[in-house]
């Protein structure tokens, strides 16, 4: 599609370095080329964020480790291609799209990897660290995530004076953070201390699917009237129940974004995982049920079809433009140093 190809096209979360790593720890190469980028091109993605995301297993002795592992393994990756630009200025991620290249920037989902080390947030940015999800599904240093499963637990509470004071040294570093898997008192801390723009990288609608991981209404307002930007996720689980979980219903979680928010809260987030239970921990599995990609949207190959969706209900070209990456590049010009 040409409008497709002509925008550019940027994903805000993806935890694929989870896939790379153990195959490159059994001895493949140039993984991302072979495996990632064909899929990539087709479905037209241009830039993507990838995440530091580490299992359960490895907290809290490993985690640091695995952070630096998998960061480690994006540099290797992209050492070897040329095909790869691991962006830390807002000018790699145009350079990406202008030489038909695909653009990484480096995230971190949950900081379990910084412990409770301010001064491990400077290392992992002079690393490539732009943008910072505070937690996961789970209570670390930093505050309290939305839980996915009921899960017993004592008071939940918002940040905590280190989630503060990772907030402004993130706003001081230019790192964008990113509020999705935050419980709501651990959101509304976030909108009441950072004093730089924010994101939520992969979050949909309580108001059509109820889920911890969802955000209200109140809080998709929050985000816009801060100049803030979604990412629709296209998590089944997250998106309605069952075969209910479509790319029309994802969709619709958009819609939904934007009639609330305003055209230019939304974009893309897509967090598509079906890999990711083979390499998890039985502990991390009982964490992150049902974790496969809506009906209609099997993965990379076809977000394509999100833009022929997106002209089928009548977005003009400009606004398909903000959607597919405009809002979230806006965000980042503006935040990164």
């Amino acid at each position: 599609m040409g409008i497709h190809d002509r925008f550019l096209v940027l994903d805000a979360h993806s935890d694929m370095l989870n896939d790379v790593l153990p195959k490159r720890t059994s001895g493949r190469r140039n993984v991302i080329d072979e495996d990632w980028l064909p899929v990539m091109k087709k479905g037209g993605i241009d830039v993507r964020v990838v995440a530091i995301f580490s299992d359960i297993a490895y907290v809290p002795e490993l985690v640091l480790r695995r952070g630096l592992d998998l960061v480690a393994t994006l540099y290797e990756e992209v050492g070897e291609s040329s095909n790869l630009i691991l962006c830390t200025e807002f000018s790699d991620i145009r350079q990406a799209k202008e030489e038909g290249k695909i653009g990484f920037i480096l995230g971190m989902e949950g900081a379990e990897p910084l412990g409770k080390d301010i001064r491990l947030l400077r290392i992992f940015y002079t690393l490539g660290l732009r943008v910072l999800g505070l937690t996961h599904a789970m209570r670390n240093y930093a505050g309290d995530g939305a839980f996915f499963v009921p899960t017993k637990t004592g008071k939940v509470g918002g940040l905590s004076d280190f989630g503060l004071e990772l907030i402004e040294e993130a706003n001081k570093l230019g790192i964008v953070i990113d509020v999705s898997h935050l419980n709501i008192p651990g959101f509304w801390d976030v909108i009441e201390n950072t004093k730089a723009l924010f994101i939520a990288s992969h979050s949909n609608c309580q108001a059509l699917f109820e889920h911890p991981r969802n955000l209200t209404d109140e809080q998709i307002k929050a985000v816009a009237e801060k100049g803030g930007v979604i990412g629709i996720n296209a998590v089944s689980a997250l998106v309605d129940d069952g075969e209910k979980a479509t790319l029309g219903r994802l969709l619709d979680h958009l819609d939904h974004i934007i009639s609330v928010g305003g055209i230019n809260s939304a974009g893309l987030g897509f967090d598509f995982c079906d890999y990711l239970p083979k390499y998890l921990s039985e502990d991390e599995r009982k964490r992150l049920p049902g974790i496969s990609a809506v009906q209609g949207l099997s993965g990379d190959a076809e977000v394509f079809k999100v833009t022929e969706e997106l002209v089928k209900r009548g977005y003009k070209d400009e606004e398909i433009e903000l959607i597919l990456g405009k809002n979230f590049l806006r965000v980042f010009q503006e935040v990164w140093k």
